[in-house]
Formats: C-alpha cells, structure tokens, sequence
C-alpha cells in the first residue's frame, strides 16, 4: 500500500461516490417496459407503495410492498419490490437486516431478474456505510464478478474507488481508474462514471509530469477543441504543484514545455472574423495562463509578444501583460503600457489602480482628478473612487468630505453616497454621524442593522433593542439574526 501526495489527495475527491448516488435514482426505479406488462391491479398496489416510499414514509412503504408480495408472489415485479422493502429498511437503519433478509433474498429467489444485480451492489454499498469495509470491498468483487456486463459492476468499481481513497491505496485506486477510463464500455447509465475517472486520472497523471498519459486519458472524453480546452483546465493546478517544489521542478518544467506545446499546435490560425479572433485570443491566453503557472517570467513576456503580434496592439491584450507586470510588482512598466491604451479613460483607471495597490495615494488621487476631467459625465464616478482611495489608507476626514459633495451633487446615486459616507463615518469611530447618515439610507434592514451596531459601541442599548425589534417585526429573513443580537445585548 502506498501513501498518497498531497496532490494525490487533492485528486482523489474528484471520484467520489457522486456517480453511483446519481445511479440510486435508477437502481431504486424499475423500468418503463416492466411497469407497462404488469396487470392493472399490481400496477395499482405498487404505486401506493412507491408512493409511500417517494414520502419517505418508509414504515408504511414497508407494509404495502409486503402487500404485493404476498398477493402477487410470482409477478414479474416481486422482485423489485423485496429490493424497495430493502431499502425501506436501509432507510430506516436497519441495514444488518436489509442485507441478510432483504437484498440476499432478491438474489437466493430472483436470481436471474434485473433486480438480483442492483440487491447485489447494494450489499456492498451497506456494508460500507455502516463501517464493514472490508465486507463491503468483498461485495463489490462479487458483484463485478457475477454481473461484470451490468451498470452494477461500474458502480461496483467506483465504490471500490472510494474504498481505495480512504485507505489511501493509490495503486488500486490508479488500476481501477484505468479500468473505468480504457475498458468499460459506456452507456447512459455508466458514462458519467467513467468520464469523471478518466479525469481524474488525467490529473493523477498530469501530477507525476506524465503528459502523454494524461493526454491519452483525456481523450477518452474529449475531442480537438474541448480536448485542448481541458488539457488547459486540468495541467495547471498539478503544474503549480509540481514547479513549486525543488524536488520536482524540473519534472514540472518539461510538464510545462509538454503542455503548452500541445496548445500551440491547436491555436486557432484562420482570424478572418471576429468570432474566430476572440477564439483564438482566448486560446492564447489559456496558453500564456500555463505559462504562468510555470514561473518562467520570460517565458511568459515572450509569448504576450507573439500575441501582440499576432493580434497587434489590442487594449485587452494589453491590459492582460500590463496586469501581469502588477503581479509582479513592475508597476512602472503596467503604466507605462496602460497608457498606451486606445481607451484613455481605461487606461487611465488602470494607472490609477495601479498607484492604489502600490499604496501610493497621492498619484492614485492625481489621475483620479485627471479622470473626472477627461470623463466628466462620469466625474461622480471617478470621485467616488478618490474617496475610496482615500478610505483605504485611512484618511477618513477626505473620503467624509467627498461623498458629502457627491450626496449633494449627484441626486441620482444620492443613496449609494449616503451608504458609503455612513460607512466611513462608523469606521472613522464618528458613530453619532454614523447613525444620522445611515437613517436616511433607504436599504432596510441593512441600514438598521448597521445603526443598532452604532449604538451598541456607543452603549446606547436601549436604542439597539429598539431598532432590533424592528428588524423582528419587519424582515423575516433576519429575525432570527437580530432575536440572538437582542440576547448579546441584554448580557
């Protein structure tokens, strides 16, 4: 038995019994061709006992299903509904029994009905799910044994799947997932198993820098675009992994070089239309997102080139290799393209953003004006944003002066200024102005939540109650919240 990575780990919840569980809906239903041979009176006794059991009123359920038995012993439904008494008792927790009486006599009187396959899986899955793993590991084999052409014997692999996960077997599990991915024939009932195993072994694989097995397993679902596609999605978080360990980074870096040699060869080259330029511009963006992955910094700026090259010098292109020079703290070089954009009062916003996260109010404050002039139909916006400028470092007495100018100026939005002055004025700790402010707000019951908490640092108790009481009697969806608040008050 071999321990798993940490990526291992992270894969493994991929497979999960999610598959099998959808299955339940079909392994608890029999089918159309079988409802339609049966007499019109056993038809009619069990419906009542589906009905019973759709209600989850599984004693009753019980007892109707006995009904049909004992009336209708040699129907061909008998067996289908010994299984739902089963699980009948399942649901009620009595599982020991649902096997020994239950799901074993659907198999030891029914044996060569479709029900005797579904009892069958479901032992194994009882087992499980009420601790007796191995038992349950045993079931699953016999199950794949005795009816390896049945959905059954699918979801009998993938519950032998979980079973490996949780004792973190990863041979077994990377066996089974190789069954699921390469030699199950897949049908409506067991296709989405069998996808969801080949990704994750896509994934397992792609976390050892095996690419062409990765690759080969991804095939299995998915053909030219969506296979690129999904090569993208599923190499990038095992390629982080991979680079950002010493131990594995070189295994990383030819997973990198593998990966984005794949997506290059299926970039979309004809660009004689709009359409077919923005699927390609997002294909190479994919392609330069798993660059980045691969930490290579030249890497990365010299494949934004060849896109701008491709593509010539688009604000969007642009904005994405300004935007990456942020990350990486190169804030001169992001501004100096953001205002080369063809958009002025974007890139404008940028530059300005840019000074923000590079803490640099002043600047930040400069463009801001700049933008209110250049943009003036929209000034209230770009305001607003110095105000938040100046809320983020702190400086409340300009942020408070601003949006007071914007409450007065721009009617329209008054209610977004008044929330965001009240706002700054409680983190400002001005508490009473707070309260004025967030009274002429019209969000209730946002804003009498907001004065309550007002109220309560400033030990005005009484007017937190009150204002409490209101939320109870006038927001259904916060009463509770505001019923526990007034308890917190009163201690």
């Amino acid at each position: 038995m071999k321990s798993l990575s940490t990526l291992m780990l992270m894969t493994l919840s991929w497979l999960s019994l999610a598959s099998p569980a959808l299955a339940q809906t079909k392994i608890s239903e029999m089918s159309l061709d079988r409802w339609a041979k049966m007499r019109e009176v056993e038809r009619y006794q069990l419906n009542i006992a589906e009905k019973y059991f759709k209600e989850k009123k599984y004693d009753v359920a019980m007892s109707e299903y006995e009904k049909y038995l004992s009336l209708y012993e040699q129907s061909d439904a008998a067996s289908f509904a010994q299984l739902k008494w089963s699980l009948c008792l399942n649901n009620l927790r009595k599982q020991n029994t649902a096997i020994k009486e239950g799901f074993q006599s659907v198999i030891d009187y029914w044996p060569d009905s479709p029900d005797a396959a579904k009892a069958s899986y479901l032992i194994g899955k009882t087992f499980v799910d009420i601790g007796r793993v191995s038992y349950g590991k045993k079931a699953y084999q016999e199950t794949i044994a005795d009816f390896p052409d049945d959905a059954v014997a699918v979801y009998s692999l993938s519950g032998l799947a979980e079973i490996a996960k949780q004792e973190k077997d990863e041979t077994s599990l990377v066996k089974i997932w190789k069954r699921l991915a390469f030699d199950i024939e897949r049908t409506k009932l067991t296709g989405g198993t069998c996808a969801t195993a080949a990704n994750s072994l896509a994934s397992y694989y792609f976390g050892k820098g095996a690419f062409p097995d990765a690759l080969d397993s991804l095939k299995t679902n998915y053909k030219d675009e969506r296979l690129a596609y999904y090569v993208y999605a599923y190499v990038r978080s095992p390629l982080g992994t991979l680079v950002g360990n010493e131990d594995t980074a070189t295994v990383g870096l030819r997973l990198a070089d593998q990966a984005v040699s794949f997506l290059k060869q299926n970039l979309e080259t004809d660009l004689s239309t709009d359409e077919l330029k923005a699927k390609a511009q997002t294909q190479w963006n994919q392609m330069i997102e798993v660059e980045k992955y691969s930490r290579r910094d030249d890497k990365v700026l010299a494949a934004y080139r060849s896109m701008l090259a491709t593509f010539g010098n688009l604000d969007a292109i642009m904005g994405s290799l300004a935007d990456y020079h942020v990350s990486q703290k190169r804030f001169d070089q992001a501004r100096s393209i953001y205002r080369q954009f063809k958009d002025k009062v974007l890139g404008l916003s940028k530059v300005a953003q840019s000074y923000r996260a590079e803490a640099n109010l002043n600047e930040a404050i400069k463009v801001y004006k700049q933008l209110a002039g250049v943009d003036a139909e929209n000034a209230a916006t770009w305001q607003g944003e110095e105000a938040a400028a100046y809320v983020e470092v702190k400086q409340y007495p300009q942020a408070i002066q601003i949006y007071r100018s914007l409450v007065a100026s721009d009617a329209l939005n008054s209610q977004k200024w008044l929330w965001a002055l009240a706002t700054t004025q409680r983190d400002a700790n001005l508490l009473k102005e707070a309260i004025g402010t967030y009274r002429q707000c019209e969000n209730f019951p946002e804003n009498y939540r907001q004065m309550a908490g007002c109220h309560r640092a400033l030990k005005e108790y009484k007017e937190a109650l009150v204002l409490y009481g209101q939320i109870i009697g006038r927001s259904e969806s916060l009463a509770p919240w505001a019923q526990l608040q007034v308890g917190y008050t009163f201690e």
